[in-house]
């Protein structure tokens, strides 16, 4: 089962290493389908440390919640089925969710196993979610209540991201890579962008994945 939800990661640690948190990470997931985004920046440079988007399975075994993610999309690589990213939740007294699993790290180039603490805003007013793609898999976008994420690969192979929050009524990015003329953000109104339609938006097709 999926929760529409904002997600902030409180710390990684590689095991045997010590937990930190070296970036900003934001995860956006749609709570009928799965459909995620994932956008991180470094805190000591501001520069994009990875971005992905795709779909997460999750499944209930044994009093614990078995999570496979999907890239569909991935800034580390073109070929995202290659991506290996699994792992199992468990949730904390403090109401944290504790991530463990392997992937690969990026400082070794090794799939090792990690742990992640996640803070999981699903309490908070979602006056609207929507995810959406487009037509060839290269663009992805979402936004739930006051915040956006946006993420893709042009034609160039330049790969570009942002995270946005909606602050006293206005849009302000915070952080961005790959984009040089400013950040195209999604139109504040989008009621008529119905779920499982396509749309033509800012000079491309676009599949409206989820909404709610």
């Amino acid at each position: 089962m999926h929760v529409t939800a904002v997600s902030f990661r409180d710390s990684i640690r590689w095991i045997p290493g010590a937990a930190s948190e070296p970036s900003h990470v934001i995860v956006l997931t749609g709570g009928k389908t799965g459909v995620f985004l994932d956008v991180r920046f470094l805190k000591n440079s501001n520069e994009l440390e990875w971005a992905f988007a795709g779909y997460r399975l999750t499944a209930l075994v044994e009093d614990k919640e078995l999570t496979k993610f999907t890239h569909l999309i991935d800034s580390r690589t073109k070929d995202p089925s290659k991506v290996a990213d699994y792992g199992s939740n468990t949730t904390l007294p403090d109401g944290t969710v504790l991530e463990k699993g392997e992937m690969v790290n990026p400082e070794t180039g090794k799939m090792t196993a990690y742990e992640e603490v996640w803070r999981d805003n699903i309490s908070l007013t979602v006056d609207e979610a929507v995810f959406l793609r487009n037509a060839t898999s290269t663009g992805w976008y979402a936004r739930v209540g006051c915040w956006q994420l946006g993420l893709g690969r042009d034609c160039t192979g330049n790969f570009w991201a942002f995270q946005a929050h909606l602050i006293d009524q206005e849009w302000v990015v915070l952080y961005r890579a790959g984009v040089t003329d400013g950040v195209t953000l999604l139109p504040g109104d989008a009621s008529d962008w119905a779920e499982g339609t396509e749309v033509n938006w800012n000079g491309d097709r676009w599949l409206i994945l989820e909404r709610d």
